[in-house]
């Protein structure tokens, strides 16, 4: 497979780039979703249709949790929610994509409680160096977007075999720029990085790096 690809692997419009659509190849609640005052009937339907799409797709998610966001329930209604996205994951062996906002402690604490040990992946990681470590902990990988292009970040100190890029809502940023920024940063070559991130892709999404992930590759593209 050549290396001349980019991945974005948390996106919301498409390009002729291989990516992961949310909402085309994952299916969760956002905790963007869950508003006050929480209408639990109204879940339990969002709810009965992730569960019986899930099996079609590629990763739960985004999911999360969010102490900045306005006009949602409160945290303990969020961690409830994000359990059962967890739950659900590792019924499907499925890995799953996490929205944290101001909340790395409280993933920690439920991750803590109850390991997931499926893969989980950060979007768009803006946390700490500590919680980069602890998190580093768990099966974690993170994905560094648009931000990179102002502030490196924790990009630097997480192991590169942790790492991926996205654009996610970015319509003005694209993919090429993200992964010309990440590998100015991290000292390396775009094609060495490309390399890497393909096989921290296909890693996330238990793929073997052999042909068969290259099937992989083509399925995703070809939707």
């Amino acid at each position: 497979m050549s290396s001349e690809i980019y991945i974005d692997t948390h996106a919301y419009h498409r390009s002729e780039h291989t990516q992961i659509l949310v909402g085309i190849d994952t299916v969760g609640v956002h905790p963007w979703e869950l508003k006050e005052p929480f209408n639990k009937e109204d879940f339990e339907k969002k709810w009965k249709l992730v569960s019986t799409n899930c099996q079609d797709k590629l990763a739960l998610g985004e999911c999360g949790l969010d102490r900045s966001h306005e006009g949602i329930v409160g945290i303990d209604i969020q961690k409830e929610v994000l359990m059962k996205h967890f739950e659900l994951a590792a019924e499907h062996s499925l890995p799953i994509i996490i929205h944290s906002v101001r909340s790395n402690s409280d993933l920690l604490s439920l991750l803590k409680k109850k390991p997931f040990k499926g893969n989980i992946l950060l979007h768009a990681f803006g946390g700490n160096q500590y919680e980069a470590n602890e998190l580093l902990k768990y099966p974690v990988y993170f994905s560094y977007g648009a931000r990179l292009l102002k502030n490196p970040l924790t990009i630097k100190s997480v192991p590169i075999e942790r790492i991926l890029l996205e654009t996610a809502d970015q319509k003005e940023v694209k993919i090429e720029e993200i992964y010309f920024e990440a590998a100015k940063i991290l000292q390396i070559s775009l094609e060495s990085l490309q390399i890497i991130i393909l096989k921290n892709f296909l890693r996330f999404f238990n793929q073997a790096n052999n042909g068969r992930s290259s099937d992989f590759i083509k399925k995703i593209n070809s939707r």
